[in-house]
């Protein structure tokens, strides 16, 4: 996938900009609050019609202004798409592709992978921030999953209301249960067997950006035990079925469900170490980068396409050595990448473009 021309209207800041970028690594540098965060915001926008910033989505729209919008046209697996997403301060969002109205799942929609200075707790944070990982890296893959992790979330508060009354020992409770160990072990299934395609383009991704000699390994942690060497949909369904049975007295005590996907992690080691009990605060930097990265590579390997990687401040957080080895990754790497960027950058790789944005204009520079 790569993006040819973005066209931006009163999105935050950018008024009225038409960036055309370039294959391979973009470089949009500028100094704070000028506009180069807003643009991969507006990127992100029109590939998942949310943001990726906390507050009311009405702040997209410039302050002077009713409504913005984003225009891309860009090449999918030798196809042109042009996709639109505009927002109005009365009659909400409408998002649309070739001309026609789409859902946000729609298969020529937009990809991407972002990384931002929040995700540097990846490795360190809460398991809620590595299962928001994994979800929206499959949700981008599989409109199915979408629908199936939709289906367990509701589920999952349905459960726990009936549990909060004081109804787990009824019929109607078992069978929500049922649905529910169905929905759990899909969602839990689809998680691992993408865990297992992170792990493969992991490791290799940690070694070229110099990571420690000891091997990388992503390990699914299940919330419930399995008694088995195996895992497949029905070892999974017997499992939480089993558990469930076990922990209902506890459950109903608590007033809460005790397992499923909604409390299960994915745990990152270095050698045989856990990564956020043990990893320096640098290696963590790079541990999540490499998470990042291997997205976007398990994506490709799974749809034959690579989506387009959005990197916001990254090399603010690497030391000299790991921001040399980062940019020889996106510039030589068959993928289209942008990234931003506060400081001046020494050296710039000669694949790369650069760019300059400054109160809201983007201007290519001259290496």
């Amino acid at each position: 996938m790569r993006l040819k021309e973005i066209g931006l209207k009163n999105f935050r800041n950018l008024i009225q900009v038409n960036f055309q970028p370039q294959a391979g690594l973009n470089i949009i540098s500028g100094a704070n609050a000028q506009g180069k965060t807003n643009l991969l915001e507006a990127v992100y926008f029109l590939a998942t019609t949310t943001s990726f910033r906390s507050g009311k989505e009405s702040n997209l729209i410039n302050h002077q202004a009713s409504c913005c919008s984003v225009q891309a046209y860009y090449q999918k697996e030798n196809r042109e798409i042009e996709s639109r997403i505009s927002l109005d301060r009365e009659k909400g969002k409408v998002f649309a592709i070739n001309s026609k109205k789409a859902h946000r799942h729609h298969a020529d929609r937009l990809r991407v992978v972002l990384f931002t200075p929040d995700d540097l707790y990846l490795i360190k944070g809460s398991p809620a921030r590595r299962r928001d990982f994994l979800d929206f890296a499959l949700t981008q893959l599989s409109r199915p999953y979408a629908y199936e992790l939709s289906n367990y979330q509701g589920l999952l508060k349905r459960r726990n209301e009936m549990l909060r009354k004081g109804q787990g020992m009824s019929r109607v409770f078992d069978i929500t249960d049922e649905l529910f160990v169905k929905s759990a072990a899909e969602v839990v299934l689809s998680r691992i067997r993408f865990v297992y395609r992170l792990q493969e383009a992991a490791k290799s991704i940690y070694q070229r950006l110099g990571g420690e000699a000891e091997s990388l390994h992503l390990r699914y942690a299940l919330s419930f035990p399995v008694d088995s060497d195996k895992i497949n949909l029905d070892i999974l369904k017997q499992a939480l079925l089993q558990t469930g049975h076990e922990k209902r007295s506890l459950e109903i005590m608590r007033k809460a469900s005790l397992l499923g996907p909604h409390l299960d992690d994915l745990n990152i080691y270095v050698g045989d170490k856990l990564a956020r009990l043990f990893a320096s605060q640098g290696q963590q930097r790079i541990l999540a980068i490499v998470l990042k990265l291997a997205e976007l590579y398990a994506f490709a390997d799974i749809k034959g396409f690579y989506p387009l990687f959005l990197l916001d401040e990254v090399l603010a957080e690497l030391d000299q050595n790991h921001k040399a080895l980062l940019l020889q990754e996106l510039s030589q790497a068959d993928y289209q990448s942008f990234l931003t960027s506060v400081e001046t950058i020494s050296v710039i790789p000669n694949q790369a473009s650069n760019f300059l944005v400054k109160k809201g204009i983007i201007v290519r520079k001259e290496k």
